[in-house]
């Protein structure tokens, strides 16, 4: 008779190709690119032609795409802003008609009439895309501020109430589609907002790739694994550590494998991460550790975020803060603050994630997931990249995604059944087609469930089925990490002697990581 498990089996071809169930889908006609305005810089090098390119890729009306003449420098006064930048663009969207709604008038609140706007397209303009070459950093004017009532801001956050009347200059704003469980066409008391993104990078080849590799992942589905670095931070940090364990709680409802790190530090150097399409973590203010190595390089369409308050007080560099060199490193998306937030009105990791695996696109899960407008905040990457949008999971391809198209259909489909029935029917299915890396991503299930001894055990018959060095190297490493949580140093101990005398594992960058996990433990 066959039994749950082979029942799942038998069908996870078949339901890899049916899309997940999202309430976003209600309005997934919305064309979002059709009302859509791009901004560049007249002046900036290089800024008119990603324009044009990030026009054609999406389609966007080419009377949609706006020059301005504008600083070069990333950080520009408040007068600045208002003369060559929210003046300006306001004019633009008067003569053009672009507003979905009267903006409100004085006397009104600012956060709009409460109306719902359609969703059709309309002609009008919800989203605006920032290109290189655009400031910023609009600098502080006030002396010794209050807390909470500094004028510095972002750019893209003043534009994001662009069409407000006197939207506030001291302090943020409440964003009034902050958590709100439906799409932008869709929200409450939204007249007058706008969607921004920001596609910005070190140079205009990662902008250029950006654009490509979003539209490159809802084309083929983003598979891969998700990575959460925990920082162990208690009392009034302990809401982002909160943020980081609802989102890997997220990706394992939705069928996503997660490596969750939790120790204190960041992952340590050389420390494999293939496959990397989801990263969160937090908290130091530049690159290091394994994300800074120089085999690491995430996988097309990944978006990724390093929360720390000046994590993209520079944008332009490959190695500075955090915002460029994760772009660099392949991202698609990153988002940051281009000065100090608090913490409190940062982006809600866990509402960003629910968003984007709902199928919102990333400009509007990041907005929703965003406290406060007028505010430190950026989005980098595409705001209509929407990865999710025909549901979760993606062709079943070859290779490592096969791996992951399986283990996601398996979880979707026996999502009611118990955690253990899942984990059984990945195992037979891995041993019966010799996939190591399926046991791997089922590891991580039990790591991510506390049941350490599964773990290990899978991890361990992982190695039996592979020669591959770089594989039996990073289950190795896996398997010492597990060992070590589990309060077998000994164990873990004896199996990095044993891996690093290995002559396989001598030209492997992971080694290195190997050494320093042996350090940590007193060698």
């Amino acid at each position: 008779m066959a039994g749950p498990f082979t029942h799942a089996i038998r069908h996870c071809f078949l339901l890899l190709l049916l899309a997940f169930p999202a309430r976003a889908q209600l309005v997934a006609d919305w064309d979002a690119a059709a009302e859509t305005a791009v901004v560049f810089n007249l002046d900036f090098p290089g800024s008119r032609e990603l324009a044009m390119f990030y026009a054609e890729k999406r389609h966007i009306p080419k009377e949609h795409v706006i020059g301005l003449r504008c600083s070069q420098e990333d950080s520009i006064s408040r007068g600045e802003f208002e003369s060559q930048l929210r003046g300006p663009l306001l004019q633009v969207f008067e003569k053009g008609h672009w507003w979905n709604a009267e903006p409100p008038q004085p006397g009104k609140p600012l956060t709009g009439d409460g109306a719902p706007t359609p969703a059709a397209a309309s002609g009008k303009v919800r989203v605006l895309v920032l290109m290189r070459g655009v400031p910023f950093q609009i600098r502080r004017s006030a002396q010794k501020p209050r807390q909470s009532e500094e004028d510095e801001a972002s750019v893209d956050s003043e534009l994001a109430v662009l069409g407000l009347n006197n939207p506030p200059v001291k302090g943020g704003l409440r964003n009034p589609y902050f958590d709100q469980q439906t799409r932008f066409p869709r929200a409450q008391h939204t007249s007058g907002l706008l969607i921004v993104g920001r596609l910005d990078g070190p140079d205009d080849t990662t902008v250029r790739r950006m654009i490509d590799d979003a539209i490159y992942a809802e084309q083929t589905g983003l598979l891969g694994r998700a990575v959460i670095d925990l920082a162990q931070k208690t009392g009034a940090y302990q809401e982002g550590e909160d943020w980081l364990k609802n989102s890997a709680e997220s990706y394992r409802h939705a069928g996503i494998p997660v490596f969750v790190d939790r120790s204190a530090d960041l992952l340590r150097a050389g420390w494999p991460l293939p496959d990397t399409i989801l990263y969160f973590g937090w908290y130091t203010d530049h690159i290091v550790g394994a994300l800074a190595s120089p085999d690491f390089h995430f996988k097309r369409g990944a978006i990724a975020c390093h929360l720390h308050s000046f994590s993209a007080s520079t944008i332009r560099s490959h190695d500075k803060a955090w915002a460029g060199p994760l772009l660099s490193r392949g991202a698609a998306v990153t988002f940051g603050n281009v000065f100090e937030p608090y913490l409190a009105l940062t982006l809600h990791f866990d509402i960003f994630n629910k968003r984007l695996l709902e199928g919102f696109t990333v400009g509007e899960a990041a907005w929703n997931a965003t406290p406060a407008l007028s505010w430190m905040n950026v989005v980098l990457g595409d705001p209509l990249y929407r990865p999710y949008g025909k549901g979760i999971g993606g062709k079943l391809g070859e290779g490592t995604d096969r791996d992951y198209a399986l283990y996601q259909g398996m979880a979707l489909r026996l999502a009611g059944e118990p955690d253990g029935h899942i984990k059984t029917a990945l195992t037979e299915f891995a041993e019966k087609r010799q996939r190591p890396r399926l046991l791997e991503l089922t590891a991580l299930l039990s790591a991510l469930q506390s049941k350490l001894p599964q773990a290990i055990d899978l991890l361990e018959h992982a190695e039996s089925t592979t020669k591959d060095a770089a594989e039996l190297l990073r289950l190795r490493l896996y398997r010492a990490e597990m060992l070590r949580r589990a309060e077998k140093a000994d164990a873990a101990r004896q199996l990095l002697r044993e891996t690093l005398k290995d002559a396989r594992f001598k030209e492997q960058g992971a080694a290195t990581a190997a050494e320093s996990l042996l350090q940590d433990m007193g060698g």
